[in-house]
This record gives structure tokens, C-alpha cells and sequence, in this order.
């Protein structure tokens, strides 16, 4: 892989911000980094035959993100984890088979997979379902491979990144010097090797008070500096975080992130 292009689809929690019917100080700002579709990240990585597009995460708002951010490929999809607001948007993938008429292939832990053949049954279990989404299902433990769809044979190695996420395990997702991690509140001393020498790290923070699930931006920072990456910037905020105030408070090398935001990072 000799680049990477990263873009946030979405920075928010699971309500989005502007949270519905809330007249607080971020949800009425006309600052447009305060707005924050739900999390997902749109990952191109160019290699010497070509480019592969990857999906982080399809949640309620993909739809809208795929059409403001220009995703027009998608050579795989990336589940953190089974909540709704990083599953639910699964179907806005079909016009991404409609040519080439290929199966999209999706990637998560076992927990996730379980819960998407549920709740998605008529995608990743029977399939019967006219005009159906073409998905395939792979259950992943270790690092993988992606292809290309679109004609080339060109792959990235995606590495997976186990961490906690309350009493539930999720993944977060290294691919070359890039690092994403969303929904956390623990990450392993088995993970934090994996994470060695990343370049740009996109990591939980969800706001200044503790909760149970998530990272606040103290822990967040704390895990920040000891990857040490170049750059780290916090996602999944909440209503209660002005980007501009909080923004100005993080440690030089730390910055909330916003949608929108695209990053680049050199290959290996």
C-alpha cells in the first residue's frame, strides 16, 4: 500500500447531534463541526494496481454521508460492532451492486456477525428477499485481506484491533499506519502492541463526564499518548461538547475530529 485517504463520515453519538427536540448551546450553534452524523469512516487505500475502498461502519445516516462525501466504490465493509447505530444502514449498499454485480464482503467478529444474521436475516441468512443487497458474511479473528471488485488485483491486509466496549467486544481496525476505534473503554496491552507505530489514530471520545461504555476524553487522552501516534483525533461526541471550547482545551497532537474531516497517511 503506498497511501492512505481516510474520511469521516460521521463524528457523533448515537443520537447524531443535533439531538431531536434539544435547544442546547451545541445543538442550535452555527459552527458546522457541532453537527455529527452517526460514526462511519470511508477508508481508499492505493496500491500498485490500484485503489481499495473500504466502509467502516454502515449506520442510519449512510445514505446521506455516501451522497455529501462522494463514496462512490466499496470494496468491503468494516463492522466495529452489532449496535444500531453502526449496523442499520446495511441496506444502502445495494447500488453499490449494481455494477459490478458482485457480493459486497463484510467483515466482523463473531458476536457481530451472530447479530447481523438476526436482525439482517433476510440479507446474510436467506437471501430471498427480491432486489436483496448482495453481501457475504466473513467472521474474522486475525488480520485479512481485501480485494478489489472493480477489476484489479490489487488487496490491503486490514488488521483487526480487539477492545471493550462495556462487557461487549468489539474491533477497532488498523490498516497500514492508520488506526480507527470507535466504542471503546478498554484496550488491551495485546491491542496496544498491535497498535505500535501508528501514524494517525481516530479514537472514542464521547465527552468530559464518565460513562460506563465509552472513553472520556481524559481516558482518551491517556491512550492517545501512550500510542503516541502523529496525529489523534476524538469521535462519537455528544451534544454536551462544543467543538470550538473543547477543542482548544486537548493536548498539543490531539483535536476533536468533525465530518467531513479527511486525513491522509503514507504507506509502509
Amino acid at each position: 500500500m503506498s497511501s492512505l485517504r481516510a474520511t469521516l463520515l460521521g463524528t457523533g453519538t448515537s443520537t447524531g447531534v443535533p439531538v431531536i427536540g434539544c435547544s442546547c448551546t451545541v445543538c442550535t450553534s452555527e459552527d458546522p463541526r457541532d453537527n455529527r452524523l452517526r460514526c462511519s469512516a470511508y477508508i481508499v487505500a492505493e496500491t500498485d494496481e490500484g485503489p481499495i475502498h473500504l466502509v467502516i461502519d454502515t449506520g442510519p445516516d449512510l445514505r446521506q454521508q455516501a451522497l455529501r462525501y462522494g463514496v462512490e466504490k466499496v470494496d468491503g465493509v468494516l463492522y466495529t460492532h452489532h449496535h444500531f447505530d453502526h449496523i442499520v444502514g446495511v441496506d444502502d449498499l445495494r447500488p453499490y451492486c449494481f455494477s459490478p454485480r458482485t457480493s459486497i464482503p463484510c467483515y466482523a467478529n463473531e458476536e457481530t456477525a451472530d447479530s447481523l444474521r438476526g436482525t439482517h436475516g433476510y440479507i446474510f441468512k436467506d437471501g430471498t428477499y427480491p432486489g436483496i443487497v448482495k453481501l457475504s458474511l466473513h467472521e474474522i479473528d486475525g488480520p485479512f485481506s481485501v480485494g478489489s471488485r472493480y477489476g484489479h488485483n490489487g488487496s490491503v491486509t486490514v488488521i483487526p484491533v480487539p477492545a471493550r466496549h462495556g462487557d461487549m467486544d468489539v474491533l477497532g481496525f488498523r490498516i497500514g499506519r492508520f488506526a480507527y476505534l470507535t466504542d471503546v473503554n478498554a484496550v488491551t496491552e495485546e491491542s496496544f502492541a498491535l497498535l505500535a507505530d501508528v501514524e494517525v489514530l481516530i479514537l472514542d471520545g464521547l465527552r468530559e463526564t464518565p460513562h460506563q461504555t465509552h472513553f472520556t476524553f481524559a481516558e482518551a487522552t491517556a491512550v492517545a499518548q501512550r500510542v503516541a501516534a502523529r496525529e489523534t483525533y476524538f469521535i462519537h461526541m455528544t451534544h454536551t461538547v462544543l467543538h470550538a471550547e473543547m477543542n482548544a482545551q486537548l493536548p498539543e497532537g490531539i483535536q476533536l475530529a468533525y465530518d467531513g474531516l479527511t486525513l491522509y497517511v503514507e504507506g509502509e
